[in-house]
């Protein structure tokens, strides 16, 4: 079940990247919005904590309990469905004491499932049983996130699997088919969803893409993304540091809703500037 744990097998630029950015994020995300650093300096903590008893048990042992993980994940889906707390028009989070996102533990283990699955049908994965099974496995999660609904998640757990399964082995033709399928249907959805009226996407999302490929003209959909983009431009070289009181700070000006979510790297852009910035973004590319 353990290792035989050595330090020096430990990867010491990989652990300095990690602290690196955890401590960075700590104080951009106390910038963006103070009452939330204690939580993310406790989620540090839990977060290493688990890292290290992860690293200290056996990978093999883990995937035996395969199956566990996705009826776990299953089960949190349709209970964040049944019990969960909306906000902003969706229905994505679960409060036992600390609130926390379902399909966001869902990658993780859907990940460890997959791992095992493609594992034992490394073989035959090209097979149309086995491909079968795979879309199956991996419909049923995927539908449940979208019910949420969270396109964004949906879209990037199922381009996890489809990596994991290009990595195993799967056929260059088969991929070569999806993606002489897929890349002309996304073309036709986009041309679909600039009609007006649309009913292929719900109309905030449908509102979303269409201010992101037209911002001018869905300013009131595209306000948050400009926003974000003035923030970064206005950091400059070295920025304007960080938990600053300037007068025309965007983030200062409540320019941007919601800071310390999905738009914390324009506060990082703003208040560390492009080196700041740059380190960031060097700094996570170091982990891959």
């Amino acid at each position: 079940m353990f290792h035989n744990y050595r330090f020096k097998n430990l990867d010491i630029k990989l652990i300095l990247a990690v602290i690196t950015l955890t401590i960075i994020g700590i104080f951009v995300i106390g910038s963006a919005n103070e009452s939330n650093q204690q939580k993310q300096i406790i989620g540090m903590i839990l977060g290493v904590i688990v890292m290290g008893v992860m690293t200290l048990i056996d990978y093999d042992f883990i995937l035996h309990f395969h199956w566990v993980y996705y009826g776990l994940v299953i089960a949190l889906l349709i209970a964040v469905l049944l019990f969960g707390d909306e906000a902003g028009g969706a229905t994505r989070w679960i409060d036992v004491g600390v609130r926390f996102q379902p399909s966001e533990l869902g990658k993780i283990l859907l990940i460890l499932f997959f791992s095992w699955f493609l594992m034992m049908h490394e073989e035959d994965i090209n097979k149309p049983k086995i491909l079968a099974l795979t879309l199956l496995l991996s419909a049923f999660p995927l539908f449940l996130i979208e019910k949420e609904p969270d396109l964004s998640t949906t879209i990037v757990t199922m381009m996890i699997i489809c990596v994991m399964m290009f990595v195993v082995g799967l056929s260059y033709k088969l991929v070569a088919i999806v993606l002489g399928v897929t890349i002309p249907s996304i073309i036709i959805l986009l041309v679909l969803v600039m009609q007006e009226g649309q009913t292929i996407l719900k109309e905030y999302q449908g509102g979303r893409i269409l201010a992101w490929l037209k911002p001018e003209k869905y300013p009131q959909g595209a306000y948050q993304q400009q926003n974000s983009i003035m923030a970064i431009g206005s950091g400059q070289l070295l920025g304007k540091g960080l938990g600053n009181d300037s007068f025309d700070s965007v983030k200062n000006g409540n320019y941007i809703s919601e800071p310390h979510t999905d738009f914390i790297f324009a506060v990082a852009g703003e208040e560390l500037g492009f080196i700041g910035s740059a380190l960031v973004i060097l700094l996570i590319f170091s982990l891959q």
